[in-house]
């Protein structure tokens, strides 16, 4: 079988669901043709273009961010609006591919563009749509106050994402719905080696590099807390001696990750699942003005698997893991139902 995959590349969660499904593919005997994934600004991780040899780009959708970290609604509103001559250069670039190449299966981890393409090709192409969005609008899923516009956004995404298609729904918990299928987290490969050693850090995961001077700050104030942190490095920063900063790895992220004592990261749902499966306390923080991360984090709290807050605080780190982490071992025997 012939599958294309896609991947939204707003942040780095649905890129690296897309590498594990590469991986469960790859160990079926299935034919992994390519990705789409649109263009990111400061270019994609290495641990995606190490992964991935045909990436076909385009211009994509992007949120725009301000110097505090903030979701600002009307600013990527307005630039969407503004680049839509090169986003539907895009469509016709993803359906010209989709044309060529004759996928018979395409897996779109919540790209818009490559979910329309199910106007034209759905009847002929078998379409799975995953991602943990399509949670959020469940009758059972947590609810939090506010962020009306966000939550809108969410609905029209869920529905432009999933045309004509089989719709996955990630979620740290097993639940029943009639118009969803429930699934694990998909944690690349190397996600499910775990270990028993614990080295006394604590591994932090900031999507967004402007936190790095919060996270310095914070580690002057406990210099007898050791800190690792993973995070983009395209500007000049002043560190402490208690933290070592990396540029983006996944690898050795994960190799420390299965060692470290506990995690903070923002309110992104994969790498909470990673830490939740290897039982890592987790602090979440996340971007201010974002209800999907705010979300994830009410969410991870009222099932006992993380606690959160608005800034990065080490006294707020919880000392254990109380969670069921059982449902996580399940993802492969969904998978194997649905392709």
């Amino acid at each position: 079988m012939k599958v294309f995959i896609s991947a939204c590349s707003v942040g780095n969660g649905h890129l690296i669901q897309s590498i594990a499904v590469k991986q469960y593919l790859e160990s079926k005997k299935y034919d992994v043709m390519g990705i789409f994934a649109a263009k990111k600004n400061k270019g994609f991780p290495k641990f995606f273009t190490d992964e991935f040899s045909n990436i076909v780009e385009f211009d994509g959708f992007d949120f725009v961010f301000d110097n505090k970290s903030r979701v600002i609604i009307w600013k990527t509103v307005l630039r969407n609006i503004i680049i839509f001559p090169q986003l539907f250069l895009s469509f016709i670039k993803i359906c010209n591919t989709i044309r060529k190449q004759k996928p018979d299966t395409i897996i779109n981890h919540y790209d818009p563009l490559v979910g329309l393409s199910a106007l034209f090709f759905g009847k002929r192409i078998n379409y799975i749509s995953i991602a943990h969005q399509y949670a959020m609008t469940l009758p059972m899923y947590p609810s939090i106050e506010g962020f009306t516009f966000q939550k809108l956004f969410i609905k029209i995404l869920n529905s432009i994402t999933s045309i004509q298609s089989q719709k996955v729904a990630l979620s740290y918990y097993k639940f029943t719905d009639n118009k969803v299928i429930a699934c694990p987290p998909i944690l690349r490969r190397e996600s499910y080696e775990l270990s028993n050693e614990v080295e006394d850090f604590v591994l932090v995961y900031l999507m967004n590099e402007d936190m790095l001077p919060q996270l310095i700050d914070e580690a002057k104030r406990y210099p007898n807390v050791k800190v690792e942190c993973f995070t983009k490095l395209t500007k000049p920063f002043e560190s402490c001696d208690n933290v070592k900063v990396h540029g983006l790895d996944g690898k050795l992220f994960m190799n420390r990750m299965r060692v470290c004592k506990a995690v903070i990261c923002s309110g992104g749902f994969e790498t909470t699942s990673e830490a939740i499966l290897h039982k890592k306390p987790v602090l979440m923080v996340p971007l201010p003005n974002h209800y999907e991360q705010y979300a994830n984090c009410n969410d991870a709290y009222i099932h006992n698997l993380a606690l959160y807050c608005s800034r990065i605080d080490f006294t707020k780190i919880p000392t254990s893991q109380l969670g069921d982490t059982n449902w996580f071992n399940n993802t492969y025997e969904v998978l194997n139902k649905l392709i």
